[in-house]
């Protein structure tokens, strides 16, 4: 099972990507304070109304550093490479649904994207966006794929009616031309045609961390001198 859905996170992350430049990443950096990140599902299944798990008391055995909920980067936190004009629609992006979870669990897109649902669960599931009719609940078996695409610009919520551990949020935006997913230690990069962007994360359906401007070169790599710090609330937002 778990490496069916390492497998399964690894071709969706795969997917994400629009044509850029060729070979090797042209734009590297890192992030920080990934740590102070604790995803909506995680908080609210800690609380003891909820009644969705019992916690175990921390063994002493287990480093701190372990015993603190906290986001994947990998899965739960978006860097989106965004320019000042339209990049038009993607190619449709695997959505892994399994283990009561859907990977990635934010995700920007371009307006008329496909994303493509797959049930990897040996049980059904009924995934929904919220306030939305062009995503209704329906039985989706297993090895079932489910697409919904946005032509519209906005963030949109998908939940699932059997399973309140599946959320994932949607980001449309015009102006995306690839996303990335950074490593457990906090490193990412991206392989995008020559000229200047706007470096933006996302967490938990909202914007983290201050956007950064970025130069990508045919020949060259740019590297981002300072980590961009998701730990705290982008410009104008509350990221709580």
């Amino acid at each position: 099972m778990r490496t069916r859905v390492a497998l399964g996170v690894l071709v969706s992350i795969a997917l994400l990507s629009v044509s850029g430049h060729a070979g090797g990443p042209n734009v590297k950096g890192k992030i920080t304070g990934q740590d102070k990140l604790v995803p909506d599902v995680y908080a609210e299944a800690a609380k003891p109304e909820s009644r969705r798990w019992t916690w175990r008391e921390p063994s002493p055995s287990v480093s701190a550093q372990f015993r603190t909920l906290s986001a994947n980067p990998s899965r739960d936190l978006c860097i989106a490479a965004t320019t000042s004009g339209n990049a038009g629609p993607q190619e449709a992006i695997r959505m892994t649904v399994t283990g009561g979870r859907v990977f990635p669990t934010t995700i920007v897109v371009s307006p008329g994207t496909p994303l493509a649902f797959k049930n990897f669960d040996p049980f059904k599931h009924r995934l929904y966006v919220v306030g939305n009719p062009s995503f209704k609940a329906e039985d989706m078996a297993p090895n079932q794929v489910r697409s919904w695409s946005s032509s519209g610009a906005g963030k949109y919520e998908i939940r699932d009616e059997l399973f309140p551990s599946v959320r994932t949020y949607v980001i449309v935006d015009p102006q995306v031309v690839q996303v990335a997913y950074p490593g457990r230690d906090g490193a990412f990069g991206l392989s995008l045609p020559a000229g200047e962007y706007v470096l933006k994360a996302f967490f938990s359906g909202k914007p983290v961390g201050k956007p950064t401007t970025v130069v990508a070169k045919e020949k060259s790599t740019f590297e981002m001198k300072e980590p961009l710090n998701v730990a705290s609330a982008a410009e104008g937002t509350d990221s709580k």
